[in-house]
């Protein structure tokens, strides 16, 4: 058996413990019952596959019934556990174990949508549940999560808002600052936001447009926190990006930024259009002009934006967006490719965009994609 098998076989076991001794929470215990329904939605495709459903079905069956009473017990809990996950393996997605294996999240959230955790307990699927306080409205033709008075009926829990999806994911603070989270971003905010301070903590990729904010007729500042730095801003937008654990960056857009780096005490103010790398073991930041800025205004826009860039640059970032392997022939290497592609959901559309307009073809073999240069 693998170790995955085995670790999963652990989680139910300790889940249906649970659940049998009534020490199972609310949530678990739902868990529990969507696991067992999904054996009478789903049909198995072979007819081992059905009879093994039925036996389990049929034990389990005598200890639960339907409606469920309010606990059973399971005489033979481990048996039971280790059936369920041939079962689990033909009918439940993994995803919802994996889940429960590695965190006490909430089973039933689509953990690929945004989320919004409120401490260690709540959690929230923001395209399926919003949390009392918070609301979606519309800003330029935007679809945000205005989060209202959530922050200030949190007691002293965080918030942290996590954006797993491959789109875009827009917050509007109750300060009126507002933040678009990149794939794989996250936001966390200080229990006392907007309250004694305004001071959030940063992973990923991340667009700030900081709204202003005065109390006894000063500015009060904006402080933005990652694993390198800390970014002092007054009312500005700029884009943070944090993805590379070695080397954090963040680019000007408006305004003016103090930027302290958080291990030698080196700081710098960065001026519109500026760009700033930090890097860990290196106590000088390296400031340039840059020319990025409408690509930080693009991926917001759901856009790749390439301005005369290699096509090798290109497909690292398709490779890091799509989570796609892509070997290309190194005759097109250096091919310059500018324009703005939308992100589509398929890299295959991506690609044949790219391949209307420049000399190549691609195709797919055993999970990789080759992209070759095209015959005159």
């Amino acid at each position: 058996m693998s170790e995955r098998k085995r670790h999963v076989r652990a989680v139910l076991k300790d889940l249906l413990d649970r659940y049998i001794s009534g020490s199972a929470n609310h949530k678990e215990q739902k868990l529990v019952e969507h696991l067992y329904d999904a054996m009478d939605r789903g049909k198995s495709e072979t007819d081992d596959l059905a009879r093994i459903g039925e036996e389990i079905k049929a034990g389990v069956q005598q200890h639960i019934g339907k409606p469920r009473v309010s606990a059973f017990r399971l005489h033979t809990a481990w048996y039971a556990a280790a059936s369920l996950f041939v079962v689990l393996g033909i009918y439940i997605s993994y995803r919802i174990i994996d889940h429960y294996n590695t965190t006490d999240r909430p089973k039933q959230a689509n953990l690929q949508n945004p989320s919004l955790f409120v401490g260690s307990q709540e959690h929230f699927d923001l395209l399926d549940t919003l949390p009392p306080g918070s609301h979606y409205t519309t800003i330029n033709e935007e679809k945000v999560l205005a989060l209202g008075t959530l922050a200030q009926t949190a007691g002293n829990s965080k918030l942290r808002i996590e954006n797993p999806s491959r789109g875009v994911f827009s917050v509007l603070l109750d300060d009126s600052t507002q933040v678009w989270l990149n794939y794989m971003a996250s936001l966390e905010l200080d229990p006392s936001f907007n309250k004694s301070n305004r001071s959030v903590h940063v992973r990923g990729e991340i667009f700030f447009d900081v709204h202003k904010q005065y109390a006894m007729g000063r500015k009060v500042p904006f402080l933005v926190h990652s694993s390198l730095q800390t970014i002092e801003v007054l009312g500005t937008k700029f884009n943070v990006n944090t993805s590379n654990g070695l080397e954090e960056n963040v680019l000007l857009s408006e305004g003016s930024i103090r930027l302290t780096h958080n291990h030698y005490g080196t700081q710098v103010l960065i001026k519109p259009g500026q760009q700033a790398f930090i890097q860990k073991d290196k106590p000088k930041i390296l400031l340039i002009q840059s020319k990025n800025i409408e690509k930080a205004n693009a991926w917001r826009k759901g856009l790749f934006y390439f301005d005369n860039e290699n096509f090798a640059d290109v497909v690292l970032e398709f490779e890091q967006w799509y989570g796609a392997e892509i070997n290309i022939e190194p005759a097109i290497a250096n091919l310059p490719i500018t324009g703005m592609i939308s992100r589509y959901e398929d890299i295959r559309e991506v690609l044949n965009i790219i391949k209307m307009t420049n000399n190549i073809n691609y195709s797919e073999k055993k999970g990789k994609i080759y992209v070759t240069q095209a015959n005159p």
